[in-house]
C-alpha cells in the first residue's frame, strides 16, 4: 500500500492542499483505519462541504459516546484564514500518524479529537503566489510555498476570525453548531502571523475577555500553555512565547502587547463559554516546512497534555460552566461582566474610531527573544545579533463599561435565529405579560467603520489587497450612548424571554447589552428598532421570575 501523503509532503512543500486534496486525504485515511471517521457539518458560501475528521478509539465518533466514555473532547480548527495553511497540512499529517502508527494508541483511549483541517475551503482554493506576499518593510506577508496560498477572507469576503459574535458567514454558523454539539473541553485554533520582528518560531495565546470572572480557568489555561511550550522546546527544538507585537513598532524596549479582547475573535468568544482555548500562530518569516513542523509539534504536545490531564480538563471546565449558570440563578449586582473594552477616539474629520488597549500588571514581564535594535528598525529578518528583551507584558484588559448579570433578558422575536446560532436557550411569551425591567434610553447613535471584518473579493487567480494598502471599507458598526431607567411594563405575546442561568449565560450578557462593543446591537441587527430618545428593544429582567410556560 502506498504511503499516504499530504500535498505539501508530496511536493516537498512546494504546494499546499486544495480542498479536493483535503477531502481525498480524509476519505483515504478513513478507509485505512477504524480510528477515524469523516463528518460533514455544513457547506461553505460557495457550496463546498465543510468536513470534520473524528479521531478516537472504541468507535467513539459521536458527542454522546464521548461523554459516556468520559473522554476529553479536543477540537482543532485550521485554515480559518486560508493564506495561513500550516495548520491544515500539519493537522492532516498528524491525524495520519495518530491512527496509522503507534503514536496515538494510548492517547486516543482518553481523547476524542474533532479535527477541522480546512475551515475556509473557498478562500483556500483562491490560490495565488501573490497572496500574503512577503513585505518586510510593511511587516506583513510570509515566506510562501512556490505554488502560493489562498486568501484571508472567504469566497464571500468574510473574515471568519472576526465573525464569532455576528455569525454572518455560513461557515461560522456551521462550526458554532458543531461546537455546541461536541462542547469540547479544549479548542485549538491554528494561524500564521506576521508583525514585529522577533526570534520565536511560534507565538500562542488564550482568551483574555473577563479574566476576573474566569480567573481559575485562565490561570489553569496559562500554566498549561507554559508546560506545553517547554515540552515543545525540549522534545522538538522550537522556541515559542505568548502572542504579541512591540507596543511601539520597531521599539522592542517599548513593551510586548497582545491583540484586542473582543469576542469577535474566536478565542475570546470561547473564553466567555468557560472552555479551555488555545491560539497558535506560527511565524510567517520562517520558511514553510519549518512552519508546518512547529505547528505539528504544538498540536502533538497539546494532545498529549490533554490526555495526561484529562481529569483536570474536565474538572476546570465543568466548574466554570456551573459558575456561569449560578450567576444567572442568583444574580449579584456586585459581580460585573465587562462588555466594552474600547476607548473612543476621533480622526481628523471627526469620525468615530476605537482603540482597545492592553495593560501590563506590575511585575508581568515578557522575555522576548529577538535581535539587535538596528536590525529590528531596519526590518531585517533574521537580524544580525540575537538579543533578549525583558519588557512589560501588556496582556491585561480593563473594561470601560461593565454590567451585572440579570435574571433574564426580554428581546424582540426577530432575534430568535441569532440566539439559536449561539446556542442560547430562550422561551417565547405565549401571552402578554408585565415585568419589572431595567431599560436603556438611547441618548446618541453613531456609526463607525469596522476594519478587517469583510472585504471585496478579487476575481479568482488575482491576489487580495494587503491590509497595509487599506482596502475599501465594507462593514460598519452602530455605536450607542445609553442611560438606564427602571420601569414595570407589559411585553407583548411573542417576546423572547432569555434566562441567563444557562451555559451560554455570560455570552448572552455580552451579546444583548446595547453598549457592548461586540453585541447584536453593535453589529446592526437591531437598527430598525433604535431611535434617539426611545428605549432600546432589549430589556433586563430585574428579579428572578418563573420562566413562561410554552403555549399548548
Amino acid at each position: 500500500m502506498s504511503e499516504l501523503l499530504t500535498r505539501a509532503e508530496a511536493t516537498n512543500y512546494a504546494e499546499t492542499s486544495r480542498h479536493s486534496d483535503v477531502l481525498a486525504f480524509v476519505d483515504e485515511l478513513c478507509r485505512r483505519t477504524k480510528l477515524a471517521r469523516r463528518v460533514d457539518f455544513g457547506k461553505s458560501g460557495e457550496g463546498q462541504p465543510l468536513v470534520a475528521l473524528i479521531v478516537s478509539d472504541r468507535n467513539c465518533f459521536t458527542p454522546e459516546l464521548a461523554r459516556k466514555q468520559k473522554k476529553v473532547v479536543v477540537m482543532v480548527e485550521a485554515n480559518i484564514h486560508a493564506g495561513e495553511v500550516e495548520g491544515k497540512e500539519a493537522l492532516l499529517a498528524l491525524a495520519r500518524d495518530l491512527t496509522l502508527t503507534k503514536l496515538g494508541h494510548k492517547l486516543l483511549d482518553k481523547l476524542c479529537l474533532v479535527l477541522v483541517p480546512n475551515f475556509n475551503p473557498d478562500g483556500n482554493d483562491r490560490i495565488s503566489p501573490n497572496n500574503r506576499k512577503l513585505n518586510l518593510r510593511s511587516l506583513e506577508g510570509q515566506v510562501n510555498p512556490p505554488g502560493g496560498v489562498g486568501t484571508r477572507y472567504t469566497g464571500e469576503g468574510w473574515n471568519l476570525n472576526r465573525d464569532s459574535t455576528k455569525q454572518e458567514a455560513p461557515e461560522t454558523r456551521a462550526l458554532a453548531k458543531l461546537h455546541q454539539a461536541w462542547w469540547p473541553e479544549l479548542f485549538i485554533d491554528c494561524h500564521t502571523t506576521d508583525g514585529s520582528i522577533h526570534a520565536f518560531d511560534l507565538t500562542f495565546d488564550t482568551s483574555h475577555s473577563n479574566e476576573p470572572l474566569f480567573q481559575e480557568l485562565r490561570d489553569y489555561n496559562r500554566a498549561m500553555l507554559e508546560r506545553v511550550s517547554e515540552a515543545v522546546r525540549k522534545r522538538h527544538g522550537f522556541d515559542s512565547f505568548w502572542y504579541g507585537n512591540y507596543r511601539e513598532e520597531d521599539e522592542p524596549t517599548s513593551g510586548w502587547h497582545t491583540y484586542p479582547a473582543l469576542p469577535r475573535f474566536g478565542s475570546h468568544y470561547r473564553g466567555l463559554l468557560g472552555r479551555l482555548d488555545v491560539l497558535l500562530e506560527t511565524y510567517s518569516y520562517i520558511d514553510f516546512p519549518r512552519r508546518c513542523a512547529v505547528m505539528r509539534a504544538w498540536l502533538l504536545e497539546l494532545i498529549r497534555e490533554a490526555a495526561r490531564s484529562a481529569k483536570a480538563f474536565r474538572a476546570v471546565t465543568e466548574a466554570q460552566q456551573q459558575a456561569i449558570i449560578a450567576r444567572g440563578e442568583n444574580p449579584d449586582p456586585q459581580v460585573l461582566v465587562g462588555i466594552n473594552y474600547g476607548v473612543a477616539t476621533r480622526d481628523a474629520q471627526g469620525a468615530l474610531a476605537f482603540e482597545y488597549p492592553a495593560y501590563a500588571k506590575p511585575g508581568d514581564t515578557a522575555r522576548v527573544m529577538a535581535y539587535d535594535e538596528k536590525s529590528i528598525r531596519e526590518r531585517r529578518y533574521p537580524g544580525k545579533k540575537h538579543r533578549v528583551y525583558r519588557v512589560p507584558h501588556h496582556r491585561t484588559f480593563i473594561p470601560t463599561q461593565s454590567v451585572s448579570t440579570p435574571a433574564a433578558y426580554l428581546a424582540p422575536p426577530e432575534l430568535a435565529p441569532r440566539l439559536e446560532g449561539h446556542g442560547i436557550r430562550f422561551e417565547v411569551l405565549p401571552t402578554a405579560r408585565a415585568f419589572t425591567v431595567d431599560s436603556y434610553r438611547v441618548a446618541r447613535r453613531e456609526e463607525t467603520f469596522s476594519p478587517d471584518v469583510a472585504a471585496n473579493v478579487p476575481p479568482v487567480g488575482e491576489a487580495e489587497v494587503p491590509l497595509s494598502m487599506k482596502p475599501k471599507p465594507v462593514r460598519f458598526e452602530t455605536v450607542l450612548t445609553v442611560a438606564p431607567e427602571r420601569t414595570t411594563r407589559e411585553f407583548p405575546q411573542g417576546t423572547l424571554y432569555i434566562p441567563t442561568s444557562q451555559r451560554a449565560g455570560t455570552l448572552a450578557v455580552y451579546l444583548l447589552e446595547p453598549h457592548s462593543d461586540d453585541g447584536l446591537c453593535r453589529w446592526q441587527f437591531l437598527d430598525k428598532h433604535i431611535e434617539v430618545g426611545g428605549l432600546h428593544p432589549v430589556h433586563r429582567v430585574v428579579s428572578p421570575v418563573a420562566a413562561p410556560k410554552k403555549a399548548e
